[in-house]
């Protein structure tokens, strides 16, 4: 089976691209379908010159004729995609964290969509902010983060739960030694009744934000309800010391799950490639699943990929997440949640695995996104 694959770069998350294809290709030697795969890959950079990744597409799909294609690219350059797509009639999977999410959530037969979930991660954190007794909340996001859909997943939520935004604070600033949150601080401090921050913040300025709130004089009295990335290791680096605050949130995947389908992909990858495994080569070694699935199942018929879907739409897969399932209304790949609370002055993160939340993405996806967007066309993390 001939598999194309678009992959983006990061300089902030440098590991991304190695992480991803290097999670793909250790699944591919430990279920030993070296001989079966053939990978042809190509850069697109950070994803958001549609030309580059358009051309990079019609490499693949024409000349290099590939029966699947990988594509790791954002929703947002999806509108000049869809009709090649569509027109080679192959099965394409489109892979990224999630941050962003469709307009329309009306699916093309021969495409399906394998993320981290970020967006619906981050409504389910909205929904539990605004739910708390006290429901008023400031936000708190970056220049780059707030270009992506995952901001206004959590604030959609938090407003259907009651929820009042008393005060919105986007940072702008460089993450390095010269970073400041002062305006939210000055905000906080002349108004004493907002208690709640609605955070998302890659890992970076997470660290930072943490650092800073940490030594506030209101510290005590802040619950952070946050975004995945917030909840990274490299976010919460300094867990050990304890926080003055508390901090919710969902995450997709428990590194330290004990289940066979986690252990054997940590241990292998491991293995493999000298690296811990983080949420990038699991979007890999998920994608090898799938790949695995395809490749037994269509008994060497690549072409009709609506038939590779409807196929895939009715099989559970053992991830290392948990059971992965395509939900067939969306063409998304869905599986556990974590979620997660780091209580006041606690040196350790509390999880627990949500397997069921079907009423919860029903109500994500069943809600429309309306009027002019904008934002970012890069693939999340990728700047």
């Amino acid at each position: 089976m001939n598999i194309g694959i678009l992959y983006p770069r990061s300089k902030t998350h440098s590991e991304l691209a190695f992480d991803f294809l290097d999670g793909l290709k250790a699944f591919i030697k430990e279920q030993n379908l070296t001989n079966e795969f053939r990978l042809f890959s190509e850069s697109v950079g950070f994803g958001g010159a549609e030309k580059e990744v358009y051309e990079k597409a019609e490499k693949l799909l024409l000349i290099e004729s590939v029966d699947v294609l990988i594509a790791y690219i954002d929703q947002r350059v999806m509108g000049i995609l869809t009709p090649l797509f569509f027109a080679s009639g192959k099965l394409i999977l489109i892979v990224n964290p999630g941050a962003n999410y469709p307009l329309n959530w009306i699916p093309q037969k021969n495409i399906v969509n394998l993320t981290l979930q970020h967006a619906f991660l981050c409504w389910l954190s909205g929904k539990d902010a605004g739910r708390q007794t006290n429901n008023e909340a400031a936000l708190l996001t970056t220049y780059y983060d707030c270009g992506y859909l995952h901001g206004t997943a959590i604030i959609k939520s938090f407003i259907k739960e009651k929820g009042t935004i008393s005060f919105n604070y986007v940072n702008n600033q460089a993450y390095d030694e010269n970073f400041h949150i002062n305006e939210l601080k000055d905000f906080l401090l002349a108004n004493k009744t907002t208690t709640n921050l609605l955070c998302i913040c890659d890992s970076l300025p997470a660290l930072l934000v943490y650092q800073q709130l940490n030594k506030f004089e209101r510290a005590t009295e802040l619950k952070f309800f946050v975004s995945p990335m917030m909840l990274e290791p490299k976010a919460i680096e300094h867990l050990k010391e304890g926080y003055h605050f508390s901090i919710e949130g969902y995450m997709p995947w428990l590194p330290v799950s004990e289940t066979d389908a986690n252990k054997k992909f940590t241990d292998f990858y491991r293995q493999h490639t000298k690296r811990e495994a983080g949420i990038f080569s699991l979007l890999g070694w998920e994608t090898g699943m799938i790949l695995q699935q395809v490749y037994n199942d269509s008994n060497e018929n690549f072409d009709d990929g609506a038939a590779i879907t409807e196929q895939l739409s009715k099989i559970k897969m053992d991830s290392p997440r948990g059971e992965l399932k395509m939900d067939p209304a969306t063409q998304y790949f869905l599986a556990p949640v974590v979620k997660c609370v780091v209580e006041n002055n606690a040196v350790k993160m509390k999880t627990e695995i949500i397997e069921t939340y079907e009423k919860e993405w029903l109500a994500f996806t069943g809600e429309p996104t309306e009027g002019i967007i904008s934002g970012w066309m890069n693939t999340y993390l990728c700047y």
